[in-house]
């Protein structure tokens, strides 16, 4: 889960151990750990220390080379997309990735853990690939393409739709801050950042390759009031009143998978757990939204199993004045698990999860059964901005996301 680690247990390498992991954390945009023995707080360094400054750089020959063989491989191709990664957010590459597609004309799509990298509203953006789990319009743009661009892009089990993704290396340009791959050629020592805004200034023509249709827009929810609330109807409410003041923050399981299909209206404004997918992130998550950018709203999709572990945090949120909407999917258990192996195994205890306002004293909670009720609630959360709101909301524990469907209907052929 980081990208360096140091014991500092000897005060003759411990500044040089600090300065290796800062340097990676600077260089690749990811969690580093230091780890401080106790015996050692009052340690001083036997020797004067200056602190290394050597700026990572790009081989000029190499980033020559690589850019004139992406630009040749685009320049072929008939069908090209591009899959913009977490790590165009990371490394603050969304205006270049997106004046590239712009450029060229080439359609934009992004993957689960990167989802919202790019703006979704934006006309050449044609959806999440996400292998099966995935529209079938995107599937088959993304892999029906002879020169897949994936740029900050990691190939993880979730990204790929649990290896349902059928994507052939020999047509991709892939570029992250650890690798360069083109096609079968590795280039190396080309940072992410030179080559990105290489793409930039090579000629190419516009693609002529037309985009995937746009799903049909359902316009506005339409209540059913007395109808009881199902997963489908649940993200489609939700989906319904995201604005641009809002961030989705959605934990692990089939509220992740259902989130891939909601529309964010600002780029880096939905968060998840989708590389390690670590049950539990989803509320302390929404706290860092906040401190990060007090003006955005968090709304937390979170499944009642994921909520038990880490819902204390709420307590946390009562502290700093935050006021994140949590909506959780009670249906009684692991679901995405029952649908691998079914048994008793996959239930929880059922808690009243509406009440544990009571209990730290603020906040608000809700009970929800119908669709009146999810609309009631959902408005009185919005009007409600001076501590978070719960929904408990009852789901059929065999209920799931339309991308759950997706999944499970592909990897049932594969039986």
């Amino acid at each position: 889960m980081t990208v360096a680690t140091a014991a500092l247990e000897d005060p003759l390498t411990a500044f040089r151990e600090i300065d290796r992991c800062l340097e990676a954390a600077v260089r690749f945009k990811r969690p580093v750990y230091l780890e401080l023995p106790r015996d050692r707080v009052q340690s001083r360094c036997p020797y004067p220390h200056q602190p290394t400054k050597e700026t990572p750089k790009s081989h000029k020959d190499a980033l020559k080379e690589a850019l004139a063989e992406a630009r040749d491989m685009i320049s072929r191709s008939e069908r090209p997309v591009i899959i913009a990664g977490v790590e165009i957010h990371r490394f603050g590459l969304s205006e270049e990735v997106t004046r590239f597609a712009e450029q060229t004309q080439i359609g934009m799509s992004t993957m689960l853990l990167g989802k919202s990298t790019v703006s979704e509203k934006h006309p050449l953006f044609v959806g999440i690939y996400e292998g099966a789990m995935g529209r079938e319009s995107v599937r088959k743009f993304v892999e029906d393409s002879d020169c897949i661009i994936l740029l900050g892009a990691f190939l993880t089990d979730i990204d790929l739709g649990i290896y349902t993704a059928q994507i052939d290396p020999g047509k991709c340009v892939y570029a992250t801050s650890e690798e360069l791959r083109i096609s079968h050629h590795h280039f190396h020592d080309v940072l992410i950042t030179d080559f990105v805004k290489g793409l930039l200034k090579l000629d190419i023509k516009p693609s002529k390759r037309p985009l995937p249709p746009k799903p049909k827009s359902t316009g506005k929810f339409v209540l059913e009031p007395s109808a009881p609330i199902t997963t489908s109807r649940l993200f489609a409410r939700i989906n319904d009143l995201l604005d641009e003041s809002m961030v989705v923050v959605a934990d692990v399981g089939d509220c992740l998978f259902g989130a891939a299909d909601l529309t964010i209206y600002r780029r880096t404004e939905f968060l998840s757990p989708a590389y390690y997918t670590s049950m539990g992130f989803a509320i302390p998550a929404s706290i860092g939204a906040q401190v990060a950018n007090p003006a955005l709203r968090p709304i937390v999709l979170v499944g009642d199993g994921a909520f038990q572990m880490t819902c204390l945090e709420l307590s946390t949120a009562v502290r700093h004045g935050f006021n994140p909407i949590v909506v959780v999917l009670n249906n009684k258990g692991y679901t995405t698990e029952r649908f691998i192996q079914d048994g008793p195994f996959n239930d929880i205890l059922n808690w009243n999860y509406h009440r544990l306002p009571d209990l730290l004293g603020a906040g608000w909670g809700f009970e929800v059964r119908t669709e009146r009720d999810l609309d009631q609630s959902l408005n009185a959360a919005l009007a409600n901005t001076d501590a978070f709101s719960l929904l408990n909301v009852h789901l059929d524990p065999l209920d799931v996301s339309p991308a759950l469907k997706r999944l499970g209907e592909r990897l049932s052929k594969r039986i």
